[in-house]
């Protein structure tokens, strides 16, 4: 009966053994894999089956799909978002999740998707497709960046704040990120006293020196004398909208005589007299203009991207575009007189 037997220390059933170790683990490798793609494709459509709609992907799904259409239906997609349709653009995307199978090519188009609905406001749509994608992709430092945005939106800074970490951790540059959002924390706690609110507003811009317009919007409208306080010259330029839209009963005329740009600001718009020329082109051919009795021009206000170059009608925390912060340039033109009614800064 021993005979029979192979011995343990025969090299044959060393072979044997390990031969069968490797059997083992490669099939259980095989079956993890098969698990684990039958699971991203169930949580793939139950988070389809939560956007159904229809127009555009009912029409889509009237033809075959073959994979040659992938690739030009994505750049519609990308097309239809940057031309504002959104609608269209989550229609197509939504097609073509039911449909494609290779992975880099789905979570592409997931992001895309997820960067729709939160262009088109659909915020908390898009805070469940950048969730989707992070449970596969935790380092996609877009869709993390992005899903900090639906956040802020959101008026969840906390949550917000948890995503800095991976971000940092990622190697990107995050101490204007935690400026802003503690800067936001303190603006939107509706527990803190006026009082302390001012206060830590003041201390911070003190200490960080960032967000001048944020910070000046905010004082001007609620403590304007501290807000006066705080300007300086170097800073002017960038608030140039903000204190050209300031009522007249919120101005320190005082402190206007004691700024250059200041007088030739109010100079120019009629509330002191005109200033002498400063080297602010438009604003000393408006003061120009006032000297000679020409009262019918005024300023006109856009605002760019210094990021992604794109103008705007209204100024903007983060670019509308490319979610950039801080990164508004101030444009002005002169244009003629219309009846003002109000003043965008309150």
């Amino acid at each position: 009966m021993d005979a029979l037997l192979i011995d343990y220390r025969d090299p044959l059933f060393a072979i044997l053994l390990i031969a069968g170790m490797v059997f083992i683990i490669a099939f259980a490798s095989f079956w993890w894999g098969v698990y684990v793609k039958s699971r991203k494709s169930r949580r793939l459509q139950r988070f389809l089956k939560r956007f159904e709609t229809h127009g555009v992907k009912k029409s889509l799904e009237s033809m075959p799909y073959t994979p040659e259409m992938t690739k030009p239906l994505v750049l519609l997609a990308h097309a239809y978002e940057k031309s504002g349709e959104y609608n269209n653009a989550i229609e197509i995307g939504l097609y073509l999740l039911e449909h494609i199978e290779d992975e880099a090519t789905i979570y592409e188009i997931m992001e895309l998707v997820g960067t729709t609905y939160m262009h088109a406001g659909f915020l908390e749509r898009a805070r469940t497709t950048f969730l989707q994608i992070l449970k596969s992709n935790p380092r996609n430092k877009r869709v993390l960046n992005n899903l900090m945005v639906v956040y802020e939106r959101l008026h969840d800074f906390k949550r917000a704040k948890e995503v800095i970490e991976p971000l940092e951790a990622l190697g990107v540059d995050v101490d204007d990120l935690k400026i802003y959002l503690q800067l936001k924390t303190i603006l939107t706690d509706t527990g803190l006293e006026h009082e302390k609110k001012i206060e830590k507003v003041v201390s911070l811009y003190k200490k960080e020196k960032k967000f001048d317009r944020i910070v000046f919007e905010y004082l001007l409208k609620s403590e304007p004398g501290r807000a006066w306080e705080m300007v300086r010259e170097a800073n002017i330029d960038q608030l140039i909208d903000i204190f050209w839209y300031l009522p007249a009963s919120f101005m320190d005329y005082d402190k206007i005589k004691q700024s250059p740009k200041l007088r030739a600001i109010y100079g120019a718009r009629g509330d002191i007299d005109p200033s002498p020329p400063i080297g602010w082109f438009l604003i000393d051919m408006l003061n120009h203009l006032k000297k000679t009795g020409f009262n019918d021009a005024t300023l006109q206000f856009a605002y760019l991207c210094k990021s992604c170059k794109q103008q705007f009608p209204l100024p903007f925390e983060r670019c509308p575009r490319c979610m950039a912060l801080d990164s508004v340039i101030v444009e002005r033109e002169i244009t003629k007189v219309i009846n003002e009614t109000g003043y965008n800064i309150l």
